[in-house]
Formats: structure tokens, C-alpha cells, sequence
């Protein structure tokens, strides 16, 4: 039954994506103001709008907790949608990340933009 709740309440943080994915580092105070600024209406990577259903995320291109210094940098960060900052932004793992995701979100679009 401990497992059930417990697995039951991963999944509803992982579906409100309260999850902490700072591995231990700690936000700055200026995060959310800064998330509120910086984000787009729409995924760089596949294009698609963000609403209730279809978050977006504000992604950070070098991690923070590997630069702290760069977590409210905007040119270190960018606007994807949950599925293409887990598959493509870090590579479908969280622990990693894509040093090429600018080329490789713009590349994606591309092709999204003019495929037959």
C-alpha cells in the first residue's frame, strides 16, 4: 500500500511537473520572475504552443547546477515543450544534456516547417 501512495505521488508531481530536477542546487530568488520574462509561447523545437495541457519549460542550456552562475543568463536559456526538453534537451535523461540543442531545435523545426 506505501508503494502504491508513493509511486501515486510521483506521478502527480511528475504530471504538474512540481519534480525537483535541480539536482540539490539551489534556485535563485529571481527564478520565477526570470522564468516569467524569458519564456516563449512556443516549443523552439517543435513549434507547438504551450497551454494547460502542453507546458512549456524554460530549459537552461548549461545547467545551472553545473554553472550557477549562468541560471539568469538569458542567453543560456531557451523554451521547449515537456516532451522535446526530455528527449532532445537532455538527451531522455535528465542527468544529461545536449551541448548542440540550439542547432539541433532549430534543425528539428526546419524540417518540421517543410516536411511533405
Amino acid at each position: 500500500m506505501i508503494n502504491f501512495i508513493s509511486s501515486l505521488f510521483v506521478s502527480i508531481k511528475q504530471l504538474f511537473g512540481l519534480e525537483d530536477r535541480t539536482f540539490g542546487a539551489v534556485r535563485s530568488s529571481g527564478w520565477f520572475v526570470f522564468r516569467k520574462q524569458h519564456i516563449k509561447i512556443a516549443c523552439t523545437c517543435c513549434g507547438k504552443k504551450g497551454s494547460f495541457l502542453n507546458r512549456l519549460e524554460l530549459h537552461h542550456i548549461i545547467p545551472f547546477h553545473i554553472d550557477p552562475s549562468k541560471e539568469l543568463d538569458p542567453t543560456n536559456v531557451d523554451t521547449f515543450c515537456r516532451r522535446c526538453h526530455q528527449l532532445l534537451a537532455h538527451l531522455d535523461n535528465f542527468k544529461s544534456y545536449n551541448i548542440d540543442i540550439k542547432k539541433d531545435a532549430e534543425n528539428l523545426l526546419k524540417r518540421i516547417k517543410t516536411r511533405p
